[in-house]
C-alpha cells in the first residue's frame, strides 16, 4: 500500500503590513488553526516560503479537496 505523501504550507499573519511567517506545517495542522486575521497560507504545490502564492483558509480548504 502506497502512503499517500501530505502536502506542506508555509502559515504567515499579516503584523503592520508585513507578512510574518508563523510555521511551517502539514495542510490538515493549518486547517486546525485559531482563525486569525489576516492569516494565508502558501499555495500546496508550490514550495513552503519559496513562494508568493498565497491562499486565504477557505481557498486552501478548497484547493485540496479530492476532486
Amino acid at each position: 500500500m502506497k502512503k499517500k505523501k501530505k502536502k506542506i504550507v508555509e502559515a504567515t499573519v499579516k503584523v503592520e503590513g508585513e507578512r510574518v511567517p508563523v510555521g511551517i506545517m502539514n495542510v490538515q495542522q493549518a486547517l486546525d488553526m485559531p482563525t486569525e486575521d489576516g492569516m494565508k497560507f502558501s499555495h500546496p504545490d508550490e514550495e513552503p516560503g519559496k513562494t508568493d502564492v498565497l491562499l486565504s483558509r477557505k481557498e486552501l480548504k478548497d484547493a485540496v479537496k479530492p476532486q
